[in-house]
């Protein structure tokens, strides 16, 4: 809904039903599910009944970078007492949701639940106000501190008593939907020239991944109505998500473009990507899969047939969506304990 004041202004840019720009620079989501708070802000929160808690933590003040951590109850550990973690990366275009996200509060939740696992879910800055790499760097940085939070278990700093009691940093995960599993490949390559001393990546996770290139490939073309909407929303969502001036081949847009960086330094030694069949974009994603095989890497794909883009979330009763999380949990249960680099 328009607020008082945007109905004077001009609007200088539009993506169909899901942003506006307005020539004051005033942005308007126009896909906006609000959030819901974290299980620490509920004074009634039962954690035996719930089966997952949630907290806020606020990392750059500056910036308002945040994670929510959900802590499943925990009831059976590896021996020691630690559970794996997976860093997750929203979707939204790089432009919509947040951690914080009535969806995905409620997704993390389950995938907590379900994989007795520690998520730890980014609410990184978005486009069009912080264009790419901001995304990236936020995501980044959240490996960082987990880093620094590894190392304070030596007695170095404090250490955030959820992930001091629970936490396994030598395996931790990294996954993401959409433009969150873009956001994944790219902390995969940038990883490669980071040896952390106290953390240790197992694994990623991309589901439905977003990705494009300057020329339109298989389910891309040859489209109806329905599908040349969608990528009037796409088209315009790499526009004002990109470097200024950058092409659909820009490396943050197209993973195996003549300019991006070679999918050998990935530094994941297990990698699942799912694809779903109605969705437009799953030939990027098979492409992707394809590149990653080319290029010698341990690489699972899962096409969901019958199904469209992001369908666990938008569709969570779908009958698929206990299957992709039943996958998901097994794929973190059954990775062996590799050590980055």
């Amino acid at each position: 809904m328009e607020s008082s004041s945007s109905l004077s202004l001009a609007i200088v840019f539009e993506s169909p039903g899901f942003l506006r720009i307005y020539e004051d620079g005033t942005v308007e989501r126009l896909i906006d599910r609000g959030t819901v708070p974290p299980s620490s802000q509920n004074h009634n929160f039962d954690e035996a009944r719930e089966g997952v808690a949630s907290k806020d933590v606020v990392l750059d003040p500056e910036t308002g970078v945040f994670v929510r951590l959900y802590l499943p109850l925990l009831e059976v550990t590896d021996g020691k007492g630690r559970v794996p973690m997976l860093v997750y990366a929203h979707g939204g275009g790089f432009c919509v949701e947040s951690a914080a996200s009535p969806l995905y509060h409620s997704y993390l939740n389950k995938v907590a639940a379900e994989a007795k696992v520690i998520c730890v879910s980014v609410d990184y800055r978005r486009a069009p106000e912080h264009r790419l790499p901001a995304a990236y760097d936020d995501c980044f940085g959240v490996l960082e501190w987990l880093d620094r939070q590894a190392m304070a278990l030596e007695g170095f700093m404090s250490l955030d008593p959820w992930l001091a009691s629970h936490a396994d940093f030598k395996k931790v995960f990294l996954g993401g939907d959409s433009a969150g599993a873009n956001i994944v490949h790219q902390i995969g390559i940038s990883a490669c020239q980071r040896n952390w001393d106290g953390l240790c990546l197992q694994g990623a996770i991309l589901v439905h991944p977003f990705f494009g290139g300057k020329e339109r490939i298989a389910s891309e073309v040859g489209r109806n109505e329905v599908v040349e909407h969608l990528f009037k929303v796409v088209d315009g969502d790499w526009s004002i998500s990109l470097p200024v001036g950058a092409d659909r081949d820009h490396p943050f847009c197209n993973p195996v473009g003549p300019r991006s960086p070679a999918l050998s330094a990935l530094v994941y030694p297990r990698i699942l990507i799912f694809v779903a069949g109605k969705d437009p974009l799953r030939h990027r994603g098979i492409l992707y899969y394809q590149a990653l095989r080319k290029a010698g890497k341990d690489v699972d794909v899962v096409m969901t047939e019958g199904e469209n883009h992001v369908f666990h979330l938008l569709n969570p009763m779908s009958e698929n969506a206990p299957l992709m999380m039943k996958r998901i949990s097994n794929f973190m249960r059954s990775s062996s304990d590799h050590r980055n680099h």
